[in-house]
């Protein structure tokens, strides 16, 4: 679909794919704000949570439930810092080979990087979804919630970073080359 965002169409205002990337990028900039602020409001829960618990142990009794929610909290964390490392591009990837290349292979080559993504994002929701559909009734043993609102998190994510991977994708073949003096 990006690749389209280098061809010349007709200007419609309301329907190009100009329009289309840039709404895709806007999109994407504004879910990895709301991303930013779930990652903080998670992290500081998690933070306040483990204080608690540390004082509640040495002058009180200790609370039965602040570990298993400090733990339910790391995984929301891990996933969605692992869609705004996603979004920034902050993953480890091995580009020595890739920055060598010309910028039209250099560009295919991303656009094949996005679409392997793309397939694994999208297995993984699905099995993300039917694992979140067997763990429907489950309940968890110190706090009683219900395990599905642990599991959503990852059809969520990686839903997430598929909107990110769009953008991405509209960015390899937006950018023009760069000319080094």
């Amino acid at each position: 679909m990006a690749a389209f965002c280098i061809l010349t169409l007709p200007e419609n205002p309301y329907f190009s794919m100009n329009t289309i990337c840039q709404y895709l990028k806007k999109t994407s900039d504004q879910i990895d704000t709301v991303f930013r602020f779930a990652l903080f409001l998670t992290l500081m829960a998690m933070i306040i949570l483990i204080t608690a618990q540390i004082i509640f142990r040495v002058f009180f009794t200790a609370l039965s439930w602040s570990e298993e929610l400090s733990r339910y909290l790391l995984v929301w964390s891990s996933f969605i810092g692992t869609s705004v490392a996603f979004k920034k591009g902050a993953h480890i990837a091995v580009t020595f080979a890739v920055d060598l290349l010309p910028d039209t292979p250099k560009k295919l080559l991303g656009t094949l990087s996005c679409l392997l993504m793309a397939i694994f994002f999208f297995i993984t929701i699905r099995y993300s979804i039917n694992l979140f559909n067997i763990q429907l009734f489950q309940v968890s043993p110190a706090m009683g919630i219900k395990m599905r609102y642990v599991y959503m998190i990852i059809p969520i994510c990686f839903s997430v970073m598929s909107v990110h991977l769009l953008s991405q994708i509209s960015d390899i073949w937006r950018t023009e080359p760069q000319v080094e003096i």
